[in-house]
């Protein structure tokens, strides 16, 4: 990696949550460009090579990614585009230019009967077109031989534009009482340890060392949508109740993982980045959300 003064960052999904985590988190040392869709179309090959040839990234952090989960039945290309076409633009541009590629992929790669945190040696069981897209996207990446990490992350969520946490926050004062899907087990993760977490990969003398690597990143614990809904609501000093139900009566197009707890042990261990509990790290946001709400 280039002394840290010198490192020259593009982040491609710009104005998406984890986009504005990471730049609320950028350090001053670092030189970030933040993209979004309209000013930069990863979807374009031609677009991306001009680009990268000539601002000479030496990292790119790929946050950008078509996440419209049942929407993705209806327009497959959309999300192919998005999550395959583009990230392979990425990577080639990347290994073309010795810019190193961090590109951020889902837990929704794992459908299975799991009774344990997710590690990086567990084979992916995509389910669903969207599921299927970010496969594709990961086996660019390797397949590009572009020095890179692909991080896997899981239930997404920040004080930043639309999200779990928001929508339960939004309802839990509108509606009399919330009914939230109580077995599907997942780790919540906070946008912005997430951000925290990638400026230190990218800060890593070893990051870019040899070919693609996965590395898992959530915030630690197991729960379910029920019981974070209820910590979400607490938090808030949000009095409506939460009923729990099943996955049966909350039908929808897609399937989602029973069970997509990732395991981040490997990423706090190789970069020396210590991972919150997911409660400490929704603390700190349902704060930073009253504080963005005035």
């Amino acid at each position: 990696m280039a002394d840290r003064q010198q490192i020259r960052v593009l982040v491609t999904g710009g104005t998406g949550q984890l986009g504005l985590s990471l730049k609320k988190t950028q350090p001053e040392s670092f030189s970030v460009s933040y993209a979004a869709k309209a000013t930069l179309n990863i979807e374009d090959s031609d677009t991306v090579e001009t680009y990268v040839k000539n601002n000479k990234p030496n990292v790119i952090i790929n946050a950008a990614a078509y996440t419209k989960v049942d929407l993705a039945e209806k327009e497959k290309d959309a999300a192919f585009a998005a999550n395959e076409k583009a990230v392979a633009n990425l990577a080639q541009a990347a290994k073309k230019h010795g810019a190193f590629l961090v590109h951020i992929s889902t837990d929704f790669l794992f459908h299975g009967s799991f009774n344990r945190p997710i590690d990086e040696n567990q084979m992916v069981q995509p389910i669903g077109i969207y599921a299927q897209s970010k496969a594709a996207g990961e086996r660019a990446v390797a397949e590009s031989g572009a020095p890179a990490a692909i991080v896997r992350t899981s239930w997404l969520y920040s004080e930043f534009n639309a999200n779990f946490m928001k929508t339960m926050l939004r309802l839990g004062r509108e509606k009399s009482e919330l009914r939230v899907i109580a077995d599907q087990h997942g780790s919540p993760t906070y946008a912005v340890d997430l951000a925290r977490a990638l400026w230190q990969l990218v800060s890593a003398p070893q990051a870019n060392a040899g070919t693609p690597e996965i590395f898992h990143f959530s915030n630690y614990g197991v729960t379910t949508w029920y019981d974070f809904a209820c910590a979400i609501l607490e938090l808030a000093a949000i009095e409506t109740p939460v009923l729990p139900i099943l996955t049966h009566e909350y039908p929808v197009p897609t399937p989602r993982p029973a069970y997509s707890a990732l395991w981040p042990r490997k990423f706090s261990e190789r970069f020396q980045w210590p991972v919150r509990h997911w409660r400490r790290a929704l603390s700190e946001a349902i704060s930073e959300h009253k504080i963005l709400e005035g």
